[in-house]
């Protein structure tokens, strides 16, 4: 006869044991056609919750079948031949099982058909912490996790990857792009993120291209109406504790990067280039304005159609940050360079598709500024964002003369694609002197 005790035991046990995947279709030990539609992943049990780290990898649509205990990702364009993909599930505690029991991170890897060698789609190395500025081996790919720095003026961690082949005969670039991450207040999440988010983004493909130093801070998104990730408004108002002023955090930590590049006998730049994709770009887009001095060319993307205007005014209409820049010196301190803002190349970009439109939540704009968003450039704009709202935010631009290239991607959604990671790499590449370059950009056709 089995004890109460001990039947309560077993029971407590079960509903401990973490769900397991029990195998995929296909079977991803094996490569797989450039053609794949999808991958199945069958779990031993129900399951509930999306949680899914994939960039670098085209993921579309997601869905659950064979009752909750098969997840179908899909892909949205073709696969690369000879490379290597990888997703993470569970990464931010998003799948579980029915009796709320967490799926232990899962990563799945994969290679294409395809000649040898395979590449991967993102840095894989274990990072190397760093704590003050040292010796470091650049024989081959590193990655650096720099600690927090108060006394040098950043009170989170950045992520400094250094791609293999870096010619240390020239100066070069320092790239910068904003961690997107998502909202979190578990630290250890924010930073495997981070990580995540530094091996797989266009702007690491763009640093492996060029062979240019890329950086990403670990700042976190606490959710509510403050969207640090975006460089929105309340963050600038932040007056005390860690977030305040992340714009001139993130300048002491590429300070900081620089020192460490320089004392590893790398010769860099002093302005940066800075790229950022969605929230990233947002925040990119807008630090150029608020610190031009600092930056030599910016790529910007997926931004909802609407950049923040380098003006105080349009059409006798006062425009506050961050739909323009009328109190800027109130709320910063910042007095608008201008000049220095002219002589930034920028490369703006948005999927003709793309209908990520974040004006109407309120942790992206508040009513205010929606409604100044809405009274700037019609009520028909701010629903329609292609090609409405785009087309009359490169006016306003160009009315300005200020000197962006604008590049609408055919046929793309609020999404990066290899090409386009290829026309980022051109446009830095060919805005790495004085001069202001436009590039021709790849164009997408109804077939692709």
């Amino acid at each position: 006869m089995t004890s109460t005790r001990a039947s309560n035991t077993v029971l407590a046990q079960q509903e401990v044991t973490p769900p397991k995947v029990e195998r995929t279709i296909p079977d991803l030990s094996k490569k797989v056609p450039t053609d794949l539609k999808e991958i199945k992943i069958v779990f031993n049990e129900k399951m509930a919750g999306v949680d899914i780290g994939y960039c670098g990898t085209p993921v579309g649509d997601v869905r659950w079948e064979d009752n909750n205990t098969t997840h179908v990702i899909s892909f949205n364009e073709r696969l690369s031949p000879s490379k290597i993909y990888r997703l993470i599930l569970g990464r931010n505690e998003g799948y579980r099982n029915m009796s709320d029991v967490l799926l232990e991170e899962y990563v799945l890897t994969f290679t294409t058909e395809g000649p040898d060698p395979a590449t991967p789609t993102f840095v894989d190395t274990t990072p190397v912490h760093v704590t003050d500025i040292v010796e470091l081996d650049l024989s081959d790919k590193l990655l650096c996790r720099v600690s927090e720095n108060s006394i040098e003026g950043f009170k989170f961690p950045y992520y400094l990857f250094v791609p293999q082949g870096m010619d240390l005969n020239k100066p070069v670039y320092l790239l910068v792009e904003p961690n997107n991450t998502g909202v979190s207040s578990n630290l250890v999440s924010l930073d495997k993120n981070t990580k995540d988010a530094i091996e797989t983004c266009s702007a690491s493909s763009v640093a492996r291209k060029l062979k240019i130093p890329l950086l990403m801070p670990v700042f976190p998104r606490p959710g509510g109406t403050l969207y640090t990730h975006a460089l929105d408004r309340e963050t600038l108002l932040i007056r005390e504790g860690s977030l305040k002023r992340i714009d001139l955090q993130l300048i002491a930590m590429i300070s900081h990067a620089q020192k460490l590049l320089r004392h590893n006998d790398v010769e860099v730049n002093e302005k940066i280039f800075m790229n950022g994709f969605s929230a990233s770009g947002t925040f990119a887009n807008r630090f150029a304005i608020l610190h031009p001095t600092v930056v030599r060319a910016v790529a910007t993307g997926g931004i909802n159609c609407i950049p923040t205007f380098p003006t105080g005014r349009w059409n006798s209409t006062t425009m506050r940050y961050p739909v323009g820049i009328a109190d800027v010196k109130e709320i910063a301190g910042i007095d608008f360079d201008e000049a220095a803002y002219k002589k930034v190349s920028q490369y703006i970009y948005m999927g003709a598709l793309d209908d990520n439109d974040t004006v109407p939540y309120r942790d992206a704009y508040d009513e205010m500024d929606a409604e100044l968003i809405k009274s700037l450039i019609g009520a028909k704009m701010m629903v329609k964002m292609m090609p409405d709202r785009w087309d009359t935010s490169q006016l306003i631009y160009r009315t300005l003369e200020i000197s962006a290239q604008f590049v609408t991607y055919e046929n793309t959604g609020h999404e990066t694609k290899r090409e386009m990671h290829d026309d980022l790499a051109a446009f830095f590449e060919a805005n790495a002197g004085d001069e202001i370059v436009e590039i021709v950009p790849h164009e997408y056709t109804s077939k692709e």
